[in-house]
């Protein structure tokens, strides 16, 4: 996408790079010039940018508003083009989502194959992490759309779309609790060792709501912030986890766990779509947002019920 203009092009270079001679070799235009971009935005501005420091440029604090507001513009400006193309039936756009790294491994992997076999000329763009840092980059323009836990937003960043999703608790298949009791509770799961998500995990902070303080009571084998580790260690011991469908699909696919729905009052978490507030969303991330509700519905439905299933039956 052709910049805003040219002042925002070499700013937002410069502070990626940290240096003008840097940003001016990936820009393709002489030190000289992006500095007096730079110099001119600082006029504007009526305050320095950036701190020239000996290790190189480092923004100011008036630089961190300005460059949020400069990735803001972009991408509005992005968007208005890919709109505009969507008006002309180019069938062409780009998606820019940020999503957890479970969500990376299976969901958004089969959302975006499906959707390059109808529309090849849409690109992705896609950031994995923890829902704190996805929703920081909604609000500074990094990315369009966040998919991630629900959580509480930072200020200009709004909920859109929510997706529940059961908690279950996962087993390797040879655990006694594969098929007893018929309904299973939290309860049900403490006598065994547990592998749980660390205390400032969505997947922990919902078990300590169910329990009732009995989980507080108990030491856990393992904590982490892998939701891969848990996964393997599950898979090793007689340990159990505590996961949604999104965090154990493929495993669970392959016959490496077994994964089964809590039944606590209380034990649904919400998958949820974030956007800056008052953004218009392009018609490629529609697309996008609509093949991945369905995907996702698609196996909540067949966790809760049980069915058995494999990767294939997943294809959107």
């Amino acid at each position: 996408m052709p910049a805003i203009s040219q002042a925002f092009r070499c700013f937002d270079e410069v502070a990626r790079r940290g240096s003008v001679r840097k940003a001016s070799a990936t820009l393709y235009l002489t030190a000289a010039a992006v500095n007096q971009q730079i110099l001119n935005l600082e006029a504007q501005v009526g305050l320095p940018l950036f701190d020239r420091l000996p290790r190189g440029m480092q923004l100011t604090a008036a630089g961190e508003i300005v460059l949020a507001a400069v990735r803001r513009s972009q991408r509005d400006f992005d968007n208005a083009l890919a709109q505009v193309e969507d008006l002309q039936a180019l069938r062409r756009g780009h998606v820019s989502v940020g999503v957890s790294h479970a969500t990376a491994e299976y969901l958004v992997p089969q959302v975006i194959a499906a959707m390059h076999g109808r529309y090849p000329d849409i690109t992705f763009s896609v950031r994995a992490g923890i829902g704190e840092e996805l929703l920081r980059g909604v609000a500074q323009g990094e990315i369009d759309v966040a998919y991630c836990l629900r959580r509480t937003p930072p200020a200009g960043v709004e909920e859109m779309r929510s997706w529940s999703q059961p908690l279950g608790v996962v087993m390797a298949p040879d655990h006694p609790l594969r098929t007893r009791p018929r309904l299973l509770r939290l309860r049900d799961c403490l006598a065994y060792p547990l592998i749980l998500m660390a205390p400032d995990m969505e997947l922990r902070s919902m078990l300590e709501r169910l329990d009732g303080g009995a989980l507080g009571q108990t030491r856990p084998l393992v904590e982490t912030s892998s939701v891969p580790m848990a996964r393997r260690l599950v898979a090793r011991s007689a340990a159990l986890g505590f996961m949604v469908p999104d965090n154990v699909a493929e495993d669970v696919a392959a016959g490496r766990l077994i994964w089964r729905m809590l039944h606590d009052t209380g034990a649904q978490l919400h998958s949820c779509a974030y956007q800056r507030t008052g953004y218009a969303m392009a018609a490629a991330m529609e697309m996008f947002l609509t093949e991945l509700e369905h995907a996702a519905d698609e196996l909540k439905a067949r966790f809760e019920t049980g069915v058995s299933w494999s990767l294939g039956d997943l294809a959107v």
